[in-house]
């Protein structure tokens, strides 16, 4: 063996190291350290997504207590009068109440507001009134009137035919009949 191989069979072999751990460097460890990288980046996202989740969650009274409050408002508000007001409300049932009477060929003589009544969150609204109605056209009238929306309800109703009606051929006009009612009508005030 020579003097002058020695050394260069030594940087072989330390080539040769290097050369296995630059290897070992790319083909281990590199792909190692980079999936733990990427790994602490999904744990550090997951982190920031449970927070985001937390918070949401620490939400959940307040959302719960909107939702309800919501829920009584929406079932206090079916079939309920619209208004401000008691007088607001009470002008939309006459509106209403004359477009569906005069609608029947009937007329409205008087409308009459009686004051409010507040129970339980609403307020009743009021209205008396005294109408001409076509005798054929009564029942339809009061079924439109009941099951319309808003909701509203007769109550003190007073009738009266004509004293001289008859039937007879030549009537063309059924004849009209006196009506004096009290429509009922709910507007929601809330708890107060």
């Amino acid at each position: 063996m020579s003097v002058s191989g020695t050394p260069r069979n030594r940087l072989l072999a330390l080539g040769i190291l290097l050369l296995a751990v630059a290897a070992a460097w790319l083909l281990v460890i590199e792909p190692i350290a980079g999936a733990l990288e990427a790994q602490d980046e999904e744990i550090a996202q997951s982190q920031r997504v449970l927070a985001a989740y937390e918070r949401r969650v620490a939400l959940r009274p307040v959302i719960e207590a909107k939702l309800a409050a919501m829920r009584l408002q929406q079932t206090a508000s079916a079939g309920r009068v619209e208004g401000a007001s008691a007088e607001l409300a009470a002008a939309t049932i006459q509106k209403g109440m004359k477009a569906l009477i005069e609608g029947q060929a009937g007329q409205v003589h008087s409308a009459q507001n009686l004051p409010p009544v507040a129970a339980d969150g609403f307020q009743r609204i009021d209205i008396q009134y005294d109408a001409t109605i076509p005798m054929t056209r009564l029942k339809e009238t009061v079924y439109r009137i009941e099951t319309g929306t808003p909701y509203l309800f007769l109550d003190g109703i007073d009738l009266r035919a004509p004293e001289t009606w008859q039937i007879g051929p030549y009537m063309t006009d059924a004849p009209g009949i006196d009506v004096r009612w009290v429509v009922h009508g709910y507007r929601w005030v809330g708890t107060k």
